[in-house]
């Protein structure tokens, strides 16, 4: 039996593949706050439901609606978690691939902090500029 906590995040994860927004703020604290990193528009810090919902949405809207995020490992205890995930994008018709992990900090069973760390971030800078 998995830990609530990779439930957790592994429903964040199928919950972005289907656009539904509302249910992966449903796993958030409401002072949420994420962390990208990187040298494009979209890095930064971002704090509260609204504003990470706002970046999740922005990654969509750079892509042309392109972006997966194909979930490969999830690691939770009742205080941090990781994934590791392949993303992948077509931005101006070419197929790019990048692996990244993503650090959780988890609050009463809710996520309250994440922070994106890129295998490339020359390839993650590119998908997130669009």
């Amino acid at each position: 039996m998995a830990h609530p906590n990779v439930e957790t995040i592994e429903s964040a994860y199928a919950a972005f593949a289907t656009g539904d927004i509302a249910a992966i703020m449903s796993t958030w604290t409401d002072d949420v706050a994420w962390h990208q990193s990187g040298n494009n528009p979209l890095a930064g810090d971002y704090e509260g439901k609204e504003a990470v919902a706002g970046y999740l949405a922005g990654i969509v809207q750079n892509t042309g609606g392109t972006f997966r995020a194909e979930l490969h490992n999830v690691l939770a205890d009742d205080t941090n978690g990781y994934s590791l995930h392949k993303g992948t994008a077509t931005i101006d018709g070419v197929a790019l691939e990048s692996w990244s992990v993503l650090g959780y900090r988890f609050n009463d069973g809710k996520v309250s902090e994440i922070w994106t760390f890129d295998y490339d971030q020359r390839i993650s800078d590119r998908v997130l500029s669009g």
